[in-house]
């Protein structure tokens, strides 16, 4: 689990273990996500993210997933300044968001915890910040809206896959090597994504459609086509 993105060292919050553990937040610090340039999204994120990003596809069959391109090249997020603040008034994707928790499986696989990062300078144990457990060792109220945000970030994850699958299975992904040529001279070549094939998605049947519209998907579809004009002009 140590190398999901910038995560760097995954342990599982204990109450003994971490009774006077403090977060100090960020306060706009994304230095951590400063070289990330590419973040899963759920579905229901394409709306916001599309006015900023392009929405593609990445990954394997088995593991592919909708994300969010936030730069050109390895280790550039665009979005991102020298003092680690993040472009004012942009979308933040909910997988940075959540960022220094995470929800992973369990040893034996039976369960999901949460867990955090605690290579992350923001934790203390000299009461600097926010407790994340009380002197009776219960969850303190910030980790309880911690623990329901990265739960709904988790379950937002689980709702996308139905849709991947379904472009899958009717082969509307198509693998392209995406040439950007910015109004500046610079060009960029985006390898190895997917996208939407709108002229194969318009030759659905009826009944198809309906079930798009039905499950809510459609609209995805549409905010993920729209977002492709970003990356001509992506971070200005």
């Amino acid at each position: 689990m140590a190398d999901i993105l910038f995560y760097q060292n995954i342990t599982p919050l204990n109450k003994e273990e971490h009774k006077d553990l403090c977060l100090k937040p960020y306060n706009n610090d994304y230095s951590f996500a400063r070289t990330t340039p590419v973040v899963p999204l759920a579905a229901t994120e394409f709306f916001n993210a599309s006015r900023y990003y392009p929405v593609l596809f990445s990954g394997e069959t088995e593991s592919l997933v909708p994300v969010a391109v936030m730069g050109y090249s390895e280790k550039q997020n665009i979005f991102i300044n020298d003092a680690n603040q993040w472009q004012k008034n942009a979308y933040i994707p909910a997988f940075i968001r959540r960022y220094p928790f995470i929800l992973a499986n369990s040893a034996d696989n039976s369960q999901l915890t949460l867990c955090m990062d605690d290579s992350w300078k923001g934790f203390n144990t000299q009461g600097e910040g926010e407790p994340l457990f009380t002197d009776e060792g219960e969850q303190a109220d910030y980790l309880k809206k911690v623990l329901t945000f990265v739960e709904s970030v988790h379950q937002e994850m689980q709702r996308t896959r139905p849709f991947v699958d379904k472009l899958l299975e009717l082969e509307l992904l198509e693998k392209r090597d995406l040439q950007v040529s910015r109004a500046d001279g610079t060009h960029f070549l985006l390898r190895d994504f997917r996208v939407i094939n709108e002229q194969a998605f318009m030759k659905l049947d009826d009944a198809q459609i309906l079930e798009f519209h039905k499950k809510g998907w459609l609209p995805w579809v549409y905010a993920h086509l729209l977002s492709l004009s970003n990356l001509q002009t992506l971070g200005s």
